[in-house]
């Protein structure tokens, strides 16, 4: 004998098949992991924006400032080289400059031709007395060239002078002009040279005796 089921056993078989409860898409511990996983992309889109502006800020400030273009110094101007003076030529030797001191008198030109020894005055020349140099006199050689045709030492050159002395002021001789050089260096000067360029001791107390100043003259008046 078969078995059937009947139409209560299968019913009964339907309503219990109809009863199940089917599993639900949303499974709670899969909207668990959705959730966490929208939780933490919020969370890491905070962090790059707060981090990320942080880091930019920082960025900014730590980026170092533009080199400014170095101020550089000025060009050094271009330092003038003294010259050499050239020594006066003759024909500026012989022209004196215009007086620079109160103007000779007669006493002080003295006279006309000089009565000193040209030898005594050849040694004082090379050698002044120490009295002399005691108060700033130096010896005449020192800065006066002798040689015929020789140039400036420091004062001019003495060659020839006993013929060019004579032109150099026409109201004085050789002898006075020379006479006034020495006792009286500023009156009249010779062009390119300053005044005080030769002391002006030579008649002073312990300077030179006027016998010794005419020895000079009588010495210069022989150089050739």
């Amino acid at each position: 004998m078969s078995w059937r089921p009947t139409n209560h056993d299968r019913r009964g078989s339907s309503s219990s098949r109809s009863g199940r409860t089917e599993p639900s898409l949303l499974n709670p511990t899969l909207l668990i992991l959705i959730g966490a996983a929208l939780v933490l992309g919020l969370v890491g889109v905070g962090l790059i924006v707060v981090f990320g502006g942080g880091m930019g800020q920082q960025a900014t400030t730590a980026m170092p400032p533009q080199p400014v273009a170095a101020t550089l110094p000025p060009a050094p101007t271009a330092t003038t080289v003294p010259t050499a003076t050239p020594a006066p030529t003759v024909a500026a030797r012989s022209r004196a400059t215009q007086a620079t001191a109160a103007p000779v008198s007669a006493a002080e030109a003295g006279p006309v031709e000089t009565t000193g020894d040209a030898a005594a005055g050849a040694v004082l020349f090379a050698a002044l007395p120490s009295e002399a140099i005691a108060v700033g006199g130096i010896n005449c050689n020192i800065c006066h060239n002798i040689a015929p045709g020789s140039g400036t030492l420091v004062g001019p050159s003495l060659s020839g002078i006993g013929a060019t002395a004579a032109s150099r002021q026409p109201d004085l001789s050789a002898a006075q002009y020379l006479r006034v050089s020495i006792i009286n260096p500023n009156a009249y000067l010779v062009d390119g040279f300053a005044a005080g360029t030769m002391p002006a001791v030579y008649q002073q107390q312990q300077g030179l005796t006027p016998a010794q100043i005419e020895d000079l003259v009588a010495y210069m008046l022989t150089l050739p």
